[in-house]
C-alpha cells in the first residue's frame, strides 16, 4: 500500500497583496510596531530623496541645460579624436575672427556673424548669433561682453547663453566689463557730445551720465564695481584738455574730476580700487579717485608703440633712444609703475596678466615675469595678430584663421631663465 501524500495546508499560505498601495496600508496597520516604524521610515526617506533631487536640480540647473549637455557630447567626441596638435589649437569656426579675449580655460572670439566660446581640442561651448559690423569682445570672470563698435547692439553672455541683449538708440564708441557681469557702454549720444552707461548682468541700466561738454573716450569700473572712472577730453581754445571723472555707481554722484591739461586721453585702466592708469599722447598718468593726478612717464607724441590692459594691469612699450634697445617696456600694477625694461626688438603686440608680460616681435613671442625677468620664448608665434597671456603663464597667440597655445614646455620653446 503506497504512502499517502500529505495534504497542503492552505491555511499556512499568506497571500501578499499585489497592489503596492495595499501592501503599504498593511505595513502601516500591522500589529508589530517594528514593521510600522520601518514603513514610516521608508516613506520619509523616499520623500527626502525626492526633495533632495529637486533642490539639486534647482541649484545646478545649468549642468543640465541644452548647452551643457551639448558641450559634454562635444568633449567626448573631441577626446576620441584629439591629437597633439588639436589640444594646442583653436580653429575659428568660420575661418576668421575680429576680436577675442580669454574665457575660462579657452577663448571667447567673434566674427561678424557670431560669438564663440571655444576650448582647445575642437570643442565649442557656445555659438551666439551677432550680425555685428565691427564686433568687440571683453571678458571678466564668467561673463563675456560683445558689442558692435559704431553700431547700436550689445550682448552679455555666459557659458549657458545670453543674459542681456541690448539695442540702443545711439552708436557705441567703446565698452568694458567689470565684476559680476556689470558692464559699461560709451555712446555717441543724440543731443549730447557723448554718454556713458552702466548696466547690470541682466541688461538693466543702473547709471547714466550724458555729457554736453566732454567727449568720453574710455570708461571702466573699479575692481569692486562701486566706482566708474571716465576718461574724456574737451577743446580749450587751441589745445585739448583731458579729464578723469570718478562717479559713485550707486547714487550717480561725482566723486572727483582730475584735469590733465594739454593732454589727449587714449586709454584708462583701473589698477586697484583707488587708482586708474591713464594713457595719454604725452605719457602716462596715475590718477586716484580723490582727484589727484601724477604724470609718472613722459613721452613724445608718436613714441607709443603698443599697449595692452588685462587683469587690472597695463603694459606699454615706447621707442627707446638709449644704447642698442629698440623699445622700452613698462607695466602698471597695483598703482605702481615699473620699468623701463629694454627690448632688443620693436614689439608688434603686448599682453599682460598677473603672471607677467608677453611681447610679440618679428622673431616670435617672449614671456617675462612681473619683475621683467625673461622666462621663455617661442619663434613659432611669428605672424600672430594678438597675444593673450593667462594668469598661469600660458600664451594664446591669435592668428587670422586659428589660435595656438604655447607654454614654456611647448615644442621650440627656449628657456630664458638662465639669462636672469
Amino acid at each position: 500500500m503506497s504512502e499517502q501524500q500529505p495534504r497542503k495546508n492552505k491555511q499556512n499560505i499568506i497571500r501578499f497583496p499585489s497592489s503596492g498601495k495595499e501592501r503599504r496600508r498593511l505595513l502601516r496597520e500591522h500589529k508589530d510596531p517594528r514593521l510600522r516604524i520601518t514603513a514610516a521610515a521608508r516613506t520619509i526617506c523616499g520623500w527626502l530623496l525626492v526633495i533632495g533631487t529637486f533642490l539639486f536640480l534647482l541649484t545646478n540647473y545649468s549642468l543640465f541645460s541644452p548647452s551643457s549637455l551639448r558641450s559634454l557630447v562635444q568633449y567626448t567626441i573631441a577626446g576620441l579624436h584629439r591629437t597633439d596638435d588639436a589640444i594646442t589649437t583653436i580653429t575659428y569656426q568660420n575661418g576668421t575672427f575680429s576680436d577675442g579675449a580669454l574665457f575660462h580655460s579657452g577663448l571667447a572670439y567673434a566674427d561678424s556673424d557670431s560669438l564663440f566660446l571655444a576650448r582647445p581640442g575642437g570643442t565649442t561651448d557656445l555659438q551666439y548669433a551677432l550680425g555685428y559690423s565691427d564686433p568687440v569682445v571683453e571678458t571678466n570672470g564668467d561673463y563675456v561682453l560683445a558689442y558692435d563698435r559704431g553700431g547700436m547692439q550689445a550682448a552679455l553672455v555666459n557659458a549657458a547663453g545670453p543674459t542681456a541683449e541690448l539695442t540702443l538708440s545711439s552708436p557705441i564708441i567703446t565698452g568694458s566689463i567689470g565684476k559680476g557681469g556689470r558692464f559699461v557702454l560709451v555712446t555717441d549720444e543724440q543731443g549730447y557730445r557723448t554718454a556713458v552707461s552702466v548696466y547690470d548682468a541682466h541688461g538693466k541700466e543702473i547709471f547714466k551720465f550724458q555729457s554736453s561738454d566732454y567727449y568720453i573716450v574710455s570708461a571702466g569700473l573699479s575692481p569692486d564695481g562701486k566706482t566708474l572712472a571716465a576718461l574724456a577730453f574737451q577743446q580749450n581754445g587751441v589745445s585739448l584738455d583731458s579729464h578723469v571723472q570718478f562717479y559713485d555707481v550707486s547714487n550717480g554722484k561725482l566723486h572727483a574730476d582730475a584735469a590733465l591739461p594739454n593732454a589727449l586721453g587714449i586709454e584708462l585702466c583701473y589698477t586697484d580700487n583707488n587708482t586708474a592708469a591713464v594713457l595719454c599722447d604725452d605719457g602716462l598718468y596715475l590718477v586716484n579717485r580723490r582727484g589727484t593726478a601724477e604724470q609718472v612717464l613722459t613721452s613724445a607724441s608718436g613714441d607709443l608703440i603698443a599697449f595692452a590692459k588685462q587683469d587690472n594691469a597695463l603694459a606699454l612699450a615706447t621707442r627707446s633712444y638709449a644704447g642698442n634697445a629698440r623699445a622700452d617696456l613698462y607695466t602698471v600694477r597695483g598703482g605702481t609703475l615699473s620699468g623701463p625694461y629694454a627690448l632688443p626688438e620693436e614689439p608688434t603686440a603686448l599682453s599682460v596678466s598677473s603672471a607677467g608680460t608677453a611681447v610679440l616681435s618679428a622673431s616670435g613671442a617672449a614671456v617675462y615675469d612681473s619683475t621683467f625677468a625673461p622666462r621663455w620664448r617661442n619663434s613659432d608665434a611669428v605672424g600672430a595678430r594678438r597675444l593673450l597671456l593667462t594668469g598661469d603663464g600660458t600664451l594664446f597667440a591669435l592668428y587670422t584663421k586659428n589660435a595656438r597655445i604655447f607654454t614654456a614646455r611647448s615644442t621650440n620653446s627656449e628657456d630664458l631663465s638662465h639669462a636672469t
